[in-house]
């Protein structure tokens, strides 16, 4: 439970941008049919089913769309990540609530810690100081022979070297089996793929481009940025990818994606297009990720796969694309998005190191944006404060709306995290909150909390809910329950 959560799920996306407007009623629009093999839907995308459990060969895939991932910063411990600026971000959100979908491409959600079947958990380790991380490397020098100076590498060099390097991830929920991809980061077996590839898993597979199977243990995962790191132990040694510099990217040149859309039945597929834009800022699930465009092809499975830029390098995880669900008849396609290589190796180096990401700030609350009918107050309800956080013995109450952060008018959850943002867990901010109690303005000094010392549930939570229950619902009331949430 964090500050990134915001639970207001009536939100649209132009009542979280600058101007606001009257919230709409959430609608819902209902994915399009699918066979009948398809597995339970999570909250965020359709998990693409392993042909080992339901053999449906003759079944066309029906893929549904997927939306895309949480902020994507690069993590410096113990200093958060930071995002670029381009101006006002694209906000899409879930199901039919915004103009369009921007959805997870495939895989199952799941967790830390991958259990063993028997009770215990399986986590990876290794001795510090033989720990890998990944290296980014400068444009290569490459044979004229083989190499067009505008459009780079042949589309079949560029198969041969870096397919070997990309792996199909296949993970059993309680729920299921669904599947993704991964990009190979080490000899030694270390893979990079996606946080909702494998949350939630019970066990989780690998195969090879050659078909071999590997069981993997789930380094640790970063739900913020999307990205998880695996671990398999090879007999022989692995192909490593080549990873690139995602900051030297242009938009319109060429780039190749390959992954596994569709399951491992269509492992190590290649599609090829352009970088349609870079440094372009998505909101999905209330977080801001700055993602690299492009429109070659991305689909349920591509998950924590390769980006590619015109050299073979790896330039970028593939983790969602836009969805027409949201646009009625008109169709959307060739809009996939991939978290910048530059940004996930902070994230997947400190996640080999210690399993998180250290040092990103919460105040620990959960609340909704809400304004009064006049305009007069317009802020983030605090509907939790989790009992861990520092916030929670230094004056901030249940039911108060944080109007201004710093001096700074916060009147929804994005410009509070916006402040938030360059500072680290430890430092002070200073809260403007309308109370309700006294109908009055109050300025609390407030503490950021760690966010890992808040995973997990609450302690208190249960309490709360069970006296919440027994005084007949919830402790604070929202004063402006006329105009809506």
């Amino acid at each position: 439970m964090d500050d990134f959560n915001n639970k207001n799920t009536n939100m649209t996306p132009e009542s979280r941008g600058d101007e606001h407007t009257e919230p709409q009623q959430p609608t819902m629009e209902q994915p399009a049919a699918e066979s009948q093999y398809t597995e339970p839907r999570t909250p965020y995308q359709t998990p693409v089913q392993h042909p080992e459990y339901h053999q449906a060969a003759q079944q066309p895939y029906g893929g549904a769309p997927y939306t895309q991932d949480p902020m994507g910063a690069g993590q410096q411990p113990p200093q958060p990540p930071k995002k670029k600026k381009h101006g006002k971000a694209i906000a899409l959100g879930l199901g039919g609530v915004a103009a369009a979908c921007l959805l997870f491409a495939g895989g199952a959600l799941i967790g830390h810690m991958v259990n063993t079947g028997d009770g215990s958990a399986v986590t990876a380790s290794a001795q510090a100081g033989d720990l890998p991380t990944v290296q980014l490397n400068d444009t290569p020098d490459l044979d004229p022979d083989n190499y067009d100076v505008v459009n780079g590498l042949a589309g079949e060099e560029i198969y041969k070297k870096v397919s070997p390097s990309i792996v199909s991830v296949i993970s059993t929920t309680a729920s299921g089996t669904g599947s993704g991809s991964g990009v190979i980061m080490s000899e030694d077996g270390y893979i990079i793929t996606n946080n909702h590839v494998v949350e939630d898993a019970q066990s989780v597979t690998v195969q090879l481009s050659d078909g071999t199977q590997y069981e993997a243990t789930i380094v640790g995962t970063d739900e913020q940025t999307d990205l998880a790191v695996l671990k398999v132990e090879p007999e022989g040694t692995l192909t490593a990818a080549e990873f690139g510099n995602s900051d030297e990217l242009q938009p319109g040149e060429y780039a190749y994606a390959i992954g596994s859309p569709g399951g491992v039945q269509f492992a190590n597929t290649i599609t090829g297009g352009r970088i349609s834009a870079i440094n372009r800022d998505v909101t999905i699930n209330d977080r801001v990720m700055t993602l690299i465009q492009t429109d070659a092809s991305i689909n349920p499975g591509n998950s924590g796969g390769a980006l590619i830029n015109k050299y073979g390098q790896v330039v970028g995880i593939t983790s969602a694309k836009l969805s027409s669900s949201g646009f009625g008849e008109a169709s959307v396609e060739g809009m996939g998005f991939a978290i910048p290589i530059n940004t996930a190796k902070e994230v997947v180096d400190e996640l080999i190191a210690n399993g998180y990401v250290a040092g990103r700030p919460s105040i620990g609350i959960t609340g909704s944006n809400v304004e009064s009918a006049d305009g007069s107050i317009a802020g983030v309800q605090v509907y939790s404060i989790d009992s861990r956080a520092k916030a929670a013995s230094e004056g901030l109450q249940v039911g108060d709306i944080i109007t201004a952060v710093n001096g700074t008018p916060t009147p929804t959850m994005d410009d509070i995290n916006a402040i938030k943002e360059d500072m680290k867990a430890g430092d002070k901010l200073t809260l403007t909150v309308y109370r309700i109690s006294t109908g009055k303005m109050v300025n609390l000094t407030v503490t950021l909390t760690d966010a890992h010392d808040l995973e997990g549930e609450d302690p208190a939570a249960e309490s709360d809910q069970n006296s919440q229950s027994s005084n007949g619902g919830s402790q604070y009331q929202n004063p402006f329950s006329y105009f809506g949430w």
